[in-house]
């Protein structure tokens, strides 16, 4: 039998479920414009999900109450004063909360999401106009205070049952403990899904949007605690400015001259696989044959580049066209539940099927919640895999080895009702380098643990295309191929800025020569989305400015690139580099390293100069506002 303090802890914090219910009604009632293209179904569905938000930011805030509710002695819990202790501790604490919250349902007309720790950064601004804001906005003192008072009045008093418990010190510390390490554990993670709770997994539904109605905005600024938010950048007067510096439209594909194109597409991002790796790239000396003889046949960008250096960053840059430039990757940032626009936003509107596959466990980076944010219908991860072959397919690790999961891959897609973009990363190229037993040694070890696997990566590519050459929907394919980031290097010509960046991209298509296309030029993954829009003839007006099709011949190329709070802008001629302390560094460009250019042109280092700039501003302004895709801060319209 539970003790008494455990029975009214509980009991004290189920009210205040019911608290956060209603602050999840207002915050419906008033922001309804935004989720009205939701039926009504979906929003019961929010409402729902939202309690699991609800219960860890709770357990969350209210971690001290809680050990000072259940770990005392039977005497002390008697106290009165104690008592009365604790009951102001749970007021103050939760009323603290009620108030972001309500504040966020006028907020959150402004910027579109939650609140997060920008509270913090702004509290001399709050400061400096506390009487304003109290004027304009003193119903949300009021409410605020109504709602502590209404809390206070309601909370379940301590009393002592009819027949007093015998006083049992050992018996109540292993129930504490078993509260405070199971109940509020399991509450706080939400749930015993391999990743803990996110502010990500809010955004499951269609529309997305209702993933802010599924959050509160107590988990969303308690979540963004360890992440540092972007600081303004204020180089250029504002947004539209900015964008007009870039000489971007946004409208530029909005009305398309051809007639559509409706071929599939599949991405196939490998992972590791580094320019360093490839033969094509380095005369011969490499491990993958297969790539290399793809190649030699489709259209293959030389001067390419990851825009960041992990995993984590190349799904936005490839995905949704937004180059990570800043040290907190965008999926597991404060703005990750920003609106975006990506492959699927886009294409299914068009018609096409979208859908994501990644042999790892489900919630792994974080791809599932971010795909299903840009629009992506479909995810096969780990729990989709047939179960009756993983035990056999698994590398014990990570997640299915290559070689049987790109044949599921291929399989899953001719049931697809076509066109179809999917998009599929690869794992085993990964540490710990685990090649399945049948296939060791047939490829070469080279001289780090990475390149036997790069071998294997590329046998199981070269087992994928023939599989998919017997598919009805292979010929009218096209398939984009890039590495997701590079790995260590052994070859000097790599270990630089430049070469630690250098990835392929590969557009190949069985049924069809491209034109002669500039292939010299620089290119990044953030123009793979852009190029793949202009290919397809798909109207969009939400393309962000960072990316350019690759088959426009207007477009020079250039690559975003930042790393350590350097940001970095490669063109043909020269790299320009702008540092955190606002020093501007510019070097000639060429393939493998930096050579430093002190000459460079006056007019030259101020236009790539304030190029990079605009970037910077318009890639933090645009998140800290919300408004990547709106030049002038405003009201945001719903998905």
């Amino acid at each position: 039998m539970f003790h008494y303090s455990l029975k009214i802890t509980f009991q004290r914090l189920s009210i205040l479920l019911l608290f956060y219910l209603g602050l999840r009604c207002a915050f419906f009632l008033f922001n309804q414009d935004v989720f009205e293209a939701a039926p009504p179904a979906q929003i019961l569905l929010a409402f729902l999900h939202g309690l699991r938000f609800d219960a860890a930011a709770l357990l969350t805030i209210n971690l001290p109450f809680i050990a000072l509710s259940v770990f005392p002695n039977i005497s002390s819990l008697r106290n009165r004063k104690y008592q009365q202790f604790l009951r102001i501790l749970y007021v103050l604490l939760n009323t603290v909360f009620f108030f972001v919250n309500l504040i966020d349902i006028e907020y959150f007309k402004f910027i579109g999401r939650r609140t997060s720790n920008e509270l913090l950064i702004i509290t001399q601004d709050i400061a400096d106009q506390a009487s304003h804001l109290a004027v304009d906005y003193w119903y949300f003192i009021f409410l605020t205070l109504l709602l502590g008072f209404i809390l206070n009045r309601i909370y379940p008093v301590y009393r002592e049952p009819r027949r007093p418990e015998q006083a049992n010190w050992d018996l109540q510390r292993v129930l504490a403990i078993f509260f405070l390490g199971i109940f509020c554990t399991l509450g706080i993670r939400g749930g015993t899904q391999y990743k803990p709770l996110r502010i990500s997994h809010a955004f499951v539904q269609e529309p997305a949007v209702l993933g802010n109605l599924a959050l509160n905005s107590t988990f969303t600024f308690i979540r963004s605690l360890n992440n540092a938010p972007l600081e303004k950048a204020n180089y250029f007067a504002n947004q539209a400015a900015v964008a007009r510096h870039l000489g971007f439209s946004p409208q530029k594909y909005a009305t398309q001259k051809l007639p559509p194109q409706p071929e599939n597409v599949v991405i196939i991002i490998l992972e590791s696989f580094a320019s360093e790796y490839i033969g094509y790239e380095n005369n011969g000396r490499g491990y993958t044959p297969f790539f290399d003889s793809l190649a030699a046949q489709g259209t293959f960008f030389r001067h390419n580049y990851a825009n960041g250096k992990r995993s984590i960053l190349a799904l936005p840059s490839i995905l949704a066209g937004l180059p990570s430039l800043m040290d907190d990757p965008f999926i597991s940032s404060v703005y990750e539940s920003n609106q975006l626009f990506g492959l699927g936003s886009i294409l299914n509107r068009a018609g096409y099927t979208t859908s994501f596959f990644h042999g790892a466990a489900n919630g792994t980076m974080g791809f599932n919640a971010f795909t299903k944010s840009i629009g992506i219908t479909h995810y096969y991860g780990l729990n989709e895999y047939p179960k009756e072959l993983k035990e056999r397919d698994y590398d014990g690790l990570w997640g299915i080895v290559d070689e049987p999961y790109l044949q599921y891959v291929v399989r899953q897609l001719t049931k697809q009702k076509p066109p179809f973009a999917a998009t599929v990363f690869t794992l085993s190229s990964h540490d710990p380098y685990f090649v399945p037993a049948e296939h060791r040694g047939k490829f070469p070890k080279g001289n780090l643990p990475i390149h036997e696997t790069i071998g294997y990566t590329d046998y199981a590519l070269r087992q994928f295309f023939k599989s998919a050459a017997r598919q009805p929907w292979y010929q009218n394919t096209l398939f984009v191929l890039t590495g997701d980031h590079t790995h260590k290097s052994k070859v000097k010509d790599y270990n630089n800025l430049v070469g630690m960046h250098k990835v392929p991209l590969l557009f190949y298509h069985p049924g069809k020569k491209f034109p002669a296309y500039n292939t010299v030029k620089i290119s990044q993954h953030a123009d793979i989305l852009p190029t793949l829009v202009h290919y397809l003839q798909v109207p969009t007006n939400k393309l962000l400015p960072f990316g350019h099709s690759l088959l426009d011949s207007a477009t020079t190329g250039q690559a975003l690139l930042y790393l350590e709070g350097v940001a970095t802008l490669l063109h043909q001629d020269y790299i320009t580099q702008l540092n955190p302390n606002e020093e501007l560094k510019l070097y000639q460009y060429q393939l493998h390293g930096l050579k430093r250019a002190p000459q460079a042109p006056d007019a030259k280092r101020r236009q790539y100069g304030d190029d990079l700039k605009a970037y910077l501003q318009y890639f933090k302004n645009g998140l800290i506002e919300n408004n990547l895709y709106y030049w002038i801060p405003s009201k945001l319209p719903a998905q």
